[in-house]
């Protein structure tokens, strides 16, 4: 009897979860994430999910290890958005392991996401916009200005470029004309914005900060800082909490001067859909919250004007 020897099963070498995340981090998120999605990814393995689980094998990281560690977060007072966050990436992490064949499986109870209840919206007076873009120097207004009066992001008020502003005049004034918004700038990386590239149109009062920047070279950035140099990750944050609390106005983010440009366009009768455009909101919904602010406004008003006296 002759003895047929045969070829040995080959099997996987097992991974640990610092290796799938080495590898992760090496591929997907630099081909499939956006650059601020990567640090916010990164920040999440960096410091909390290699710490925990690094050493162990990846087949080990199972729905009991994703509980206690969702647990130990929850008792640390960590807010729920955060304890999301970690679970959307430990789930990530889990998903390409199964692709690449190191795990049979995603395993099965993973902690549920938390709902998040929607944030309040911040959106300024006329008057506190205003004190805000006079107590602001020239460079930190016209950032401003382009968040207040065009409802850019601060990534892509970084990302703008002097050929992206296209003016119409009548004599001397600017009398209109569009910003097209095609990129922003992140972590000094450019890319396209989340919601994709859209236009706005230009105000008098943005038009007439934008007069300049036709003469210039048409790849330069728009808003710079004083120095000349490209606003940094949260040099536009910095700049309006200085400013605001020049102005003793606390509380407000950055974000405030966005949000007051789409509830402008909202108050002066823009269609929502069109506001939506505008904005560059994925979904509808997002711009019916400002909707809903109005209908508050609205009752106020309402309210005020039952409570005047008939002579």
């Amino acid at each position: 009897m002759v003895r047929q020897d045969h070829a040995p099963l080959v099997v996987p070498s097992r991974k640990t979860f610092g290796e799938v995340v080495d590898e992760f981090k090496s591929t997907v998120m630099i081909t499939e994430l956006k650059v601020t999605s990567r640090k916010a990814y990164e920040g999440v393995l960096d410091a909390t999910l290699v710490p925990r689980f690094g050493g162990r094998g990846v087949d080990e990281v199972d729905g009991v290890a994703a509980g206690e560690l969702d647990l130990e977060l929850s008792k640390r007072e960590l807010s729920q958005s955060t304890r999301n966050n970690t679970q959307i990436v430990l789930r990530s992490v889990l998903r390409f392991a199964k692709a690449r064949g190191y795990i049979a499986r995603v395993p099965e109870g993973l902690p549920r996401l938390k709902p998040i209840g929607q944030c309040i919206l911040e959106i300024p007076t006329d008057e506190e916009v205003d004190r805000i873009l006079a107590a602001a120097s020239v460079s930190q207004r016209l950032a401003f200005v382009l968040m207040a009066y065009a409802g850019l992001r601060p990534n892509e008020v970084r990302g703008l470029r002097r050929r992206d502003v296209r003016l119409r005049w009548e004599g001397e004034a600017v009398a209109g004309g569009f910003v097209s918004v095609r990129e922003g700038r992140s972590f000094g990386e450019t890319h396209t914005p989340k919601t994709g590239q859209r236009e706005v149109p230009v105000t008098p009062e943005l038009g007439r900060l934008l007069a300049p920047v036709e003469a210039g070279a048409r790849e330069e950035l728009v808003a710079m800082t004083a120095r000349g140099k490209p606003w940094g990750q949260s040099g536009l944050v910095q700049a309006f909490e200085r400013v605001r609390a020049r102005v003793g106005l606390e509380g407000w983010s950055v974000y405030c001067l966005r949000h007051y440009a789409i509830t402008a366009w909202l108050r002066a009768g823009v269609p929502v859909h069109v506001v939506q455009r505008m904005a560059g909101h994925k979904n509808l919904a997002t711009t019916q919250r400002y909707v809903h602010h109005l209908k508050e406004d609205l009752e106020e008003a309402g309210r005020r004007m039952a409570g005047r006296r008939t002579v």
